[in-house]
């Protein structure tokens, strides 16, 4: 196949050699590096064959010394083609018109990425990248990155750090968000610690301040553990910076729902595809099938951008759309399957709400029905707790530390 590509694009020509000493024509041509195929002995004193088109220039040196004639028979390849087409200036000029326009194209930017960012975040560093100038369709003389990364840093406390990439028609966009920093109460500062979560105090140390509370006394969230506030025998009130650790048993309860009457996707081994040209937000259908070609049927959607090699996007896409007929079937997911499935979802679901606890231990609970089945986790863990809380609307007779 690529032997025949080749011939074709340097052109070759079908002739049909009649003579009395063919066989010594034939050898004298391969004796000087005339090349043929496609040898075909149509009768006793003609031969079809195919030679190219240099080997062809060369024929007459020897068919007046062999007695032989040579007819074309017919004409393939690509200087053919293009010696037909040469005066259509119409062709020629569009042909150049085209590339004119590809190669100005390629000087826009197109196509716009984000990497390294959060999901929560890309909206944002979208938003701000074009009001700084880089949107589809700018021109990459105009995309000066460093003005674009000062705009949204000035603009934005959420970003670290932000670069903005061209290459070619492409243009990415690596940020990074900020981590949010906590509101902390300074040393110096008078505070109280508040308890922020339900349970049980199992451990308790104060390092600074008053302990409200006692290990194995029950509290909830807005309970005041330690006071920053102390009231010495003389009456005189000293306000503290309060510190603590302090741990609770706390008690979590995690319900799930899972069906367990549910419907497979048989396919059938039918499909049918259709593209479509997007250009400039319009599209354009290259092929005609039904809206609904099947009653059961997946959709899937793969737009590919046209290039002009690797960071050189064309404002094209080719969308191509495949509908995957399927039957569907009904089937029932036994009560060992649910309950092996409830527990490991519920399992993952404590240790995503939970990352910092210490989970003591766990008790899983599952009834099994029709159409679902129902599951509770409850588990008992261990957590830090406290929050800080400044002192207000005390006045201290003094600020020197409790002695």
């Amino acid at each position: 196949m690529l032997l025949g590509l080749i011939n074709y694009v340097r052109g070759n020509v079908r002739v049909e050699i009649q003579g009395a000493a063919i066989e010594r024509f034939l050898n004298l041509c391969a004796q000087n590096q005339i090349a043929f195929w496609d040898v075909r002995r149509v009768a006793p004193d003609r031969v079809q064959a195919t030679v190219r088109i240099s080997g062809f220039r060369q024929l007459r040196h020897f068919t007046r010394r062999m007695m032989c004639h040579v007819h074309i028979i017919g004409k393939q390849g690509v200087p053919f083609q293009a010696h037909k087409l040469m005066p259509r200036v119409a062709l020629w000029g569009g042909a150049l018109a085209a590339v004119a326009l590809l190669c100005a194209a390629s000087q826009f930017v197109w196509t716009i990425d984000i990497s390294n960012c959060d999901h929560t975040l890309q909206a944002e560093a979208l938003r701000l990248t074009e009001e700084a100038g880089l949107r589809p369709g700018v021109l990459r003389s105009q995309v000066d990155s460093n003005a674009i990364k000062n705009y949204v840093m000035m603009h934005s406390d959420r970003f670290s750090f932000l670069a903005v990439n061209v290459k070619g028609s492409r243009a990415e966009i690596v940020a990074q968000g900020r981590d949010p920093t906590p509101e902390l109460v300074p040393v110096d500062q008078p505070c109280d610690i508040i308890a922020d979560k339900t349970g049980v105090i199992a451990d308790m140390q104060v390092k600074a301040g008053l302990g409200m509370k006692k290990v194995g006394e029950t509290v909830v969230a807005g309970d005041m553990l330690v006071s920053g506030t102390i009231v010495s025998a003389q009456q005189q009130t000293y306000l503290v910076h309060a510190m603590a650790d302090i741990e609770l048993r706390t008690w979590h309860d995690i319900k799930r729902v899972m069906p367990t009457r549910l419907e497979s996707k048989v396919p059938t081994g039918r499909q049918k595809t259709r593209y479509s040209l997007v250009v400039g937000g319009r599209r354009f259908s290259l092929s005609f099938i039904e809206s609904e070609p099947f009653a059961c049927y997946d959709k899937f959607v793969e737009k590919k951008p046209l290039k002009l090699g690797e960071d050189t996007t064309l404002p094209a896409a080719l969308v191509v759309e495949r509908y995957v007929e399927y039957a569907p079937e009904e089937f029932f997911v036994t009560e060992e399957v649910c309950r092996r499935v409830l527990e490991e979802r519920l399992q993952d679901t404590l240790a995503q709400r939970l990352p910092d606890a210490q989970v003591v231990q766990t008790q899983f609970l599952c009834e099994y029905g029709q159409p679902f089945a129902v599951a509770k986790l409850t588990a008992e863990c261990r957590e830090k707790t406290g929050i800080l809380k400044e002192v207000s609307g005390v006045t201290p007779q003094t600020s020197e530390d409790t002695p």
